[in-house]
């Protein structure tokens, strides 16, 4: 993309160039807003400490240079941003626009690296001006971006120091380079951002492989803003000229620069982390397994007789996990007449800590847009009659006929959730019969005054949508969140493996996408919560597309988190023709859940549950598996042959309504958990994914999970929804659910 780029004079504007090019950006023109009569001003949004020597920009890169000035002030500084008259971003957005309408750009380079105030104010302009953000630096390791500016040849020097531990007298003027040992001590003696991100110092940079001529000190003149014993603020004044480079022909990165790609070449996620990484690294992990599973071949060689009946000993002996098995596949015995109908079972139930959870809309009509259309006036009627709004819900699952019509299915999802902050979303295919285009679900909070967290604090909706592009998680360019927050409580978008530098798809099958898709799940949930993690992970579901995905799956989560529960699905499509998407609740106080395994049978069927929930008992989920034949805990994903297969159909497909009714009852008393003395008639989100092909009817399964809540006297937001298959072939439903109760 041809993008202008946003400069300060400063090193993270410079390399940010440097990461755009190395990505396959092109810079056509350079941006800068500057202070009026001032050698420098107090800026929420720009750096304006040696905007004397910005001019000189425009010649040693050879690009055009627009300035402006800064005539408005930070009158909005809540945590979003609207448009407002005389604030300062403003400025921003006239430069822009003028920019964009001389030149044909694209994009705007921004640099970036922990600011979230910056970040949205950047992202706000850019969509206004239909552009995109690159910010390659957001959210890097300081301590290895620091080192890697200096690596790839950015000569820069401090030109404004305003922290404990960095003296005017003694350090304005000092290199990047000279200064790095000294910047690690002080982050390790006070906490100082090591790039500078908390206006600890600011610097100006004199050369980088962009420059064509190098800027050259003729004068400096040192001017000390505030004097005090403790942490002075001083900066200085400089006057350059420009030198030729002799050696200079064209722009030649150094390999420190690395493109899109690399980033992802290294599964570990110590490029993006601040604090000492509580995930093992792939290579440990992939480690680990192997020395699990030679003990494990071991014990089965020394005790054959203790093998368990649903280890597969040559799936152990072999390297490659995404194999598919021999044998017959419930999908290839089919016919798409035989889809059940699908009727609306919409509800929405609410409890008194602000929690509303909403089952059941389907979007009826061949059409996807007129689908799409009927499905949000009936979500938008559900909220209306709770006294809800549109921006009041967190996170959003659609299940649509045909990916090939999500263009038509986004459009009207646009013009509904055209507003910041919008939900999560996750989008994936679903075999639905002809006359349904989608079903969706979703979850709703709004603020209740007895609902505070630990420091009296009233719990809000909260979402993180981030929209630049950068090499940290791929950017949500769209009407949905990459995570929210309320309270200790997180969900997450889809997420599929996009190399994030350059949103394409990663090369690879199950295992390296879900390898990428749960690191982006990683990186989503540290930054939502400063002590969310990976291991947060509560409850989980993973949409695969390939048979053998679903094992993958559930082994890359098991090795990375603590007890996470998931639920695996076989869907037709999902977006970007991606083989898996993962999407995930968590809590911060994950280590304070308990966790049980467990199962009965139900006449002729079997039922097997994992469980989690929180000592205070506020907080719960399961996933329970329903078969016709062997565990259902286990990961077989093919029939013996045809006509196990078809006894396999028609026995589900004749469950009857009682056994159904009493599996219903033994999976939601485990999700109540005997709560009701907290609340008398508590609201439950429940979803289950049924065989297409094989299972009772929708209908009853509705009317079943009616009763059962009336019986016990919960109030169960269902969803019903066709998947291709689960993650083992005997098993034909699978029935996840959550209690929020906090």
């Amino acid at each position: 993309m041809k993008a202008v780029a946003l400069i300060s004079g400063g090193k993270d504007s410079c390399y940010n160039m440097m990461q755009c090019i190395g990505a396959g950006h092109s810079i056509v023109a350079l941006a800068n807003l500057q202070p009026v009569y001032k050698d420098e001003m107090d800026s929420y949004m720009y750096q304006t400490v040696g905007h004397h020597g910005i001019d000189l920009y425009a010649e040693a890169m050879g690009l055009p240079l627009y300035r402006a000035k800064i005539s408005g002030v930070a009158v909005d500084q809540g945590r979003n941003y609207e448009p407002t008259d005389n604030d300062e971003v403003e400025d921003l957005y006239r430069l822009l626009s003028k920019i964009k309408n001389e030149l044909d750009i694209e994009a705007v380079a921004c640099g970036a690296i922990l600011s979230d105030y910056q970040r949205i104010r950047v992202e706000n302009v850019c969509q206004r001006l239909g552009l995109v953000s690159l910010a390659y630096l957001w959210r890097r390791n300081q301590k290895e971006l620091l080192q890697e500016m200096i690596a790839s040849g950015v000569e820069a020097i401090i030109i404004k120091v305003a922290a404990l531990g960095l003296d005017p007298r003694v350090h304005l003027g000092m290199t990047i380079k000279d200064i790095q040992p000294h910047i690690l001590v002080m982050q390790e003696k006070y906490g100082l951002n090591v790039c500078g991100e908390g206006g600890e110092y600011e610097t100006f940079t004199l050369d980088c492989p962009l420059f064509r001529k190098k800027l050259v000190i003729d004068e400096s003149e040192m001017v000390i803003h505030t004097e005090d014993p403790v942490a002075s603020v001083g900066y200085l004044n400089l006057k350059l000229h420009l030198e030729d480079k002799g050696n200079y022909e064209t722009i030649k990165l150094p390999p420190t620069v690395r493109n899109s790609l690399d980033f992802v070449k290294d599964l570990s996620d110590t490029v993006f982390s601040d604090i000492s990484d509580i995930e093992l690294s792939e290579t440990e992990l992939e480690s680990i397994e192997k020395l699990e599973k030679d003990e494990k071949i071991k014990n089965n060689e020394i005790h054959p007789l203790l093998t368990y009946s649903g280890d597969n000993v040559e799936a152990l002996n072999s390297s490659d996990s995404e194999e598919v098995e021999g044998g017959y596949y419930y999908d290839e015995m089919h016919d798409p007449s035989e889809i059940h109908p699908i009727s609306d079972h919409r509800t929405i139930y609410g409890n008194r800590h602000g929690w509303y959870f909403i089952g059941g809309i389907v979007g009826e009509g061949v059409d996807t847009a007129v689908a799409t259309k009927d499905a949000m006036k009936k979500l938008i009627n559900l909220l209306e009659s709770e006294n809800l709004q549109l921006p009041d819900v967190c996170s959003v699952n659609i299940y649509m006929r045909d990916m090939e019509q999500y263009a038509a299915l986004n459009r009207v999802y646009v013009d509904t959730f055209s507003f910041p902050n919008p939900p999560t979303r996750v989008c994936v295919q679903c075999p639905l019969p002809s006359d349904v285009g989608l079903i969706l679900d979703g979850v709703a909070y709004k603020a209740v005054n007895n609902n505070q967290d630990s420091d009296g604090i009233l719990k809000e909706r909260m979402t993180m949508h981030v929209q630049g592009i950068s090499h940290w998680a791929p950017a949500n360019i769209g009407p949905y969140s990459q995570a929210f927050k309320v309270g200790e409580v997180l969900g997450t978008c889809g997420q599929i493996a996009l190399v994030p530098g350059c949103m394409q798809l990663t090369e690879g099958g199950a295992r390296a996408q879900c390898s990428l898709a749960l690191r982006h799940l990683t990186r989503v949930l540290r930054a939502a919560h400063p002590r969310a993690h990976i291991r947060s992970v509560v409850q989980s579901v993973c949409y695969v597309t390939g048979r053998g995905a679903a094992r993958e799956a559930r082994r890359q989560l098991e090795r990375r988190t603590a007890g996470a529960i998931v639920q695996c699905a076989v869907v037709q499509a999902l977006p970007r023709a991606a083989n898996v998407e993962w999407h995930a609740w968590a809590h911060t106080d994950n280590n304070r859940f308990e966790y049980e395994e467990t199962g009965c049978n139900v006449g002729d069927y079997k039922v097997a549950i994992t469980r989690r929930w929180n000592y205070e008992n506020t907080v719960a989920a399961i996933v329970c598996y329903v078969a016709t034949g062997s565990s259902p805990s286990t990961s077989q994903v093919s029939f013996p042959d045809a006509a196990a297969c078809g006894r396999h159909r028609a026995h589900a497909a004749a469950m009857p309504p009682r056994e159904l009714a009493a599996v219903l009852e033994y999976a939601l008393r485990k999700l109540l958990n005997d709560c009701q003395d907290r609340e008398p008639c508590p609201a439950l989100y429940v979803r289950i994914f049924y065989q297409v092909w094989g299972s009772p009817t929708p209908a009853s399964m509705s009317a079943c999970a009616a009763a059962v809540g009336a019986r016990l006297n919960a109030r169960v937001a269902l969803t019903a929804v066709p998947v291709v298959a689960l993650h083992n072939a005997f098993t034909f439903l699978s029935i996840s659910g959550l209690r929020l109760q906090e």
